[in-house]
């Protein structure tokens, strides 16, 4: 049987599930779990990703 899981180990992948989880309006600080539970997650990147989409470090999202 084969495996499916989800690889956050690109750029593409992890602002798709950024983009998805603000519209579903997961918290900032919940956002690594989350994506940890769905599969294996490159936390560098998420960080970089996150930083681009405007997540700021007082936990608010850039109007």
């Amino acid at each position: 049987m084969r495996n499916h899981s989800v690889r956050y180990d690109t750029r593409e992948s992890v602002m798709a599930a950024l983009v998805e989880l603000m519209a579903l309006q997961v918290p900032v600080e919940d956002v690594a779990p989350v994506l940890c539970t769905i599969g294996p997650v490159d936390l560098d990147l998420l960080a970089d990703c996150m930083h681009d989409a405007g997540f700021r470090d007082d936990r608010q999202i850039a109007a």
